[in-house]
């Protein structure tokens, strides 16, 4: 698997979203973030967010169109 396709670990994906990691997992447990959950040799969620799910979640959180933003910037 290349680098660019590679699945974000919670800590990554808090970092991509400027959260801590706890709150990128508060996110995943309401469903917000869609995130894979893989396990481990102990049964503890190990969480991985992909990074298309990871833009779709910050799309879907912006609060003005990028028309716009780029508009007032001319």
């Amino acid at each position: 698997m290349s680098r660019e396709n590679a699945v974000l670990n919670t800590k990554d994906a808090a970092m991509a979203l400027s959260v801590t990691e706890w709150w990128a997992r508060q996110l995943i447990a309401r469903g917000e973030l869609r995130a894979i959950n893989i396990g481990g040799c102990d049964k503890a969620a190990r969480w991985r967010v992909d990074p298309e799910d990871l833009s779709a979640f910050m799309v879907g959180r912006e609060n003005r169109s990028r028309d716009l933003v780029s508009a007032g910037q001319s």
